[in-house]
């Protein structure tokens, strides 16, 4: 048996886990809106991704160029910001 390796050994101390928490709670206004035919695709890929064994960091990575600019766009700066300093920290 091999064994598991924590991969954000180097984020002892950052609560990344509730940061990501934060900012899908967050993210949730926009989705249920669905304003975008993004936000529909951004959830089956969440799925996907935690089938798959992902965490919501990954995913937040996997679509942030696009989570930055419909935030930027519906004027969001509260997430916006929650989302980049997340980036400055974890990614």
């Amino acid at each position: 048996m091999t064994a598991q390796v924590d991969r954000y050994v180097s984020f002892k101390g950052i609560d990344w886990v509730g940061r990501s928490r934060e900012i899908f709670a967050r993210l949730q206004s926009h989705i249920d809106q669905a304003n975008s035919p993004f936000w529909p695709y951004f959830t089956r890929q969440r799925k996907l991704a935690h089938s798959q064994g992902l965490d919501d960091l990954r995913v937040l990575h996997n679509y942030l160029p696009t989570l930055r600019e419909l935030l930027e766009n519906m004027g969001d700066l509260k997430t916006l910001g929650m989302l980049e300093e997340l980036e400055q920290i974890c990614m």
